[in-house]
């Protein structure tokens, strides 16, 4: 068993670097945004802070799986309460984690202390793959804690939550990433997930669209709750990053960790 969990864990691990690899090069051969990604500014910064995420996040792997895991060993939670058949299982399972996501991101833009470590991820002056690992680690942790109740509360299925979890991780790194996406099979994908179209708004420096988009792999929630947007404001100029947060400060890795407090 400990065996077969090494295995899966660095076949995970080389599938997630192999697509940053094969993301990076379709973004630098076809970008959606050709402008001067500040690569030597802002790559040290944004890989420090995923590599440091990376660390923490090893040192307490997939809370929110072993906290499935546990309250199924138990037989906690509503899903055990009801014993929920399989396949309702796995639908309430992709419903309470996107939407538990959805709100936490949401509850990141509208409480004060939560968005201090949140801009962090929105100070990034550009949009490319590395801006996917760019989370202050508090943040992370804020997030993990915030899932755990509802997951055990809901007694969601682990295996189906560890399934989502990582297709929710290559989610992350695709809608970051700076690629031009056919028209015809962007507005298709949207209608169901969110899009990298979709995501670039979410990091506007237009306050309107920042607070906009939330989903992390769907796009429903946004629809069902009115904060979907789907086109640019129109007229002016569009602009990543934060007006409050000067370009030097926004590629400076110790500035970011210490950006909360200041």
């Amino acid at each position: 068993m400990a065996m077969d969990s090494l295995i899966r864990d660095h076949g995970l691990f080389l599938a997630f670097w192999g697509a940053m690899v094969l993301l990076g090069a379709v973004e630098f051969l076809v970008p959606q945004f050709p402008d001067n990604a500040d690569r030597r500014r802002r790559w040290p910064t944004n890989f420090g802070l995923g590599i440091l995420n990376g660390l923490i996040a090893s040192s307490v792997p997939a809370l929110t799986v072993a906290s499935a895991w546990w309250a199924a060993g138990c037989g906690f939670g509503l899903l055990s309460w009801l014993a929920a058949p399989a396949w309702f299982a796995l639908i309430a399972t992709l419903v309470v984690k996107s939407l538990g996501q959805y709100s936490f991101h949401r509850l990141s833009h509208g409480v004060g202390w939560l968005w201090r470590l949140h801009r962090v991820h929105h100070s990034d002056v550009h949009l490319d793959i590395s801006s996917a690992l760019r989370t202050h680690p508090l943040e992370l942790i804020a997030s993990i804690l915030f899932m755990i109740p509802l997951v055990v509360i809901g007694g969601l299925s682990p295996i189906v939550l560890a399934a989502y979890e990582t297709a929710e991780l290559f989610a992350n790194v695709l809608t970051h990433t700076n690629v031009r996406i056919p028209d015809p099979l962007e507005r298709l994908a949207r209608t169901l997930l969110l899009t990298p179209s979709l995501h670039r708004l979410h990091h506007s420096a237009l306050r309107i669209e920042t607070d906009s988009n939330y989903g992390n792999v769907f796009s429903f929630w946004d629809r069902l709750f009115r904060t979907y947007r789907g086109e640019a404001v129109e007229s002016r100029s569009f602009r990543f990053g934060l007006d409050d947060v000067s370009r030097e400060r926004a590629g400076d890795f110790r500035s970011q960790l210490e950006l909360p407090w200041r």
